[in-house]
């Protein structure tokens, strides 16, 4: 009697918390400059991500605040992240751990051509050495980051804890994480400090529709002796997510194609007088899935209109 009354129904509620999907974890931002603030809010799901990013600074924007500031950002990132969630309770604990291989890369002849079919121009990539790999920012003659060799980087670990909340048609989380500096500041694969986040992120569902957001506040632990004290007009950064997902449930290839697309806005926090980094970004997200094929999913990501969003950036993911 006590088992159908009360322990039974206790299991099944903490169950379909645990099991809460909703809104999967938005496409982060994969700038260097912004690439050291911590992850999005995960979705408390383990899974894998190859994903690849190409970054272009034109070299007549490189200089700043009348010779302040020096910034070069040229150069190609393949990134592996790894996403382990374990469900306590109503809770899911949620580790996410980066690796980055940064080089030139190949894709500046791709680029180039596209551009040419279009017709549109270079937009400063003929004014630069193709296949070169130059990440550097400096302020007053002192360098903050730099990378000009080709190296596999580990990046700052990210530690969530989440609560889910509603169904999977309406509902949502919250969360706080911590990043832990794993990483190194002098090559933009961490801040060199603890850094910390909140956020929370709501989804609805109407029939195969499903419209959603994330919201997030992030903050930078460095100290004042840290090298990107001086390039930071604060150490906070603000950042949101919302889109409109839709998945049939079709047999054929093209029937059962899913189409997410999703626009985020990330501030810059950021001052160093060059516009395309003091600005803050904006960034569309299209992110492809199959209803044969649920753990899978593709994306593409592009800048929409500022600078502090990566040229392009390409994610393959599959959840375990």
């Amino acid at each position: 009697m006590l088992l159908n009354r009360v322990v039974k129904p206790l299991v099944c509620l903490l169950f379909s918390i645990a099991s809460i999907i909703g809104q999967e974890a938005p496409r982060p931002n994969r700038h260097p400059i912004l690439s050291i603030f911590p992850e999005p809010l995960p979705d408390g799901r383990s899974g894998i991500t190859l994903e690849a990013a190409s970054q272009f600074l034109r070299p007549d924007f490189e200089n700043g605040d009348e010779g302040r500031t020096f910034a070069r950002f040229d150069g190609e990132d393949w990134g592996l992240t790894l996403d382990l969630a374990r469900h306590f309770g109503p809770l899911v604990f949620n580790l996410r751990l980066r690796g980055i291989w940064r080089s030139g890369g190949w894709a500046d002849q791709a680029f180039a051509s596209w551009h040419s079919v279009l017709g549109v121009p270079q937009g400063g990539r003929d004014m630069a050495p193709k296949y070169r790999l130059d990440y550097t920012l400096e302020r007053d003659g002192q360098v903050v980051a730099q990378l000009t060799k080709d190296r596999a980087c580990f990046m700052d670990a990210d530690v969530a804890l989440l609560f889910p909340f509603g169904t999977p048609t309406s509902g949502g989380r919250m969360g706080i994480s911590v990043q832990a500096p794993t990483g190194s500041g002098s090559d933009f694969s961490g801040s060199g400090g603890w850094d910390e986040l909140i956020g929370v992120a709501l989804w609805q569902r109407w029939g195969r529709f499903l419209f959603h957001t994330q919201l997030e506040y992030a903050f930078l632990g460095i100290s004042n002796t840290n090298p990107y004290s001086l390039v930071l007009d604060h150490n906070t950064q603000k950042r949101a997510w919302a889109g409109i997902g839709y998945q049939p449930n079709g047999r054929g290839i093209l029937s059962g194609l899913g189409l997410d697309i999703t626009i985020a806005y990330v501030e810059s926090p950021y001052s160093v007088g060059i516009p395309r980094i003091d600005r803050s970004g904006w960034q569309q997200h299209w992110t492809f899935s199959h209803s044969k094929l649920p753990k899978w999913r593709i994306s593409i990501s592009e800048e929409a209109g500022t600078y502090t969003s990566p040229d392009l950036t390409a994610f393959i993911q599959y959840r375990f």
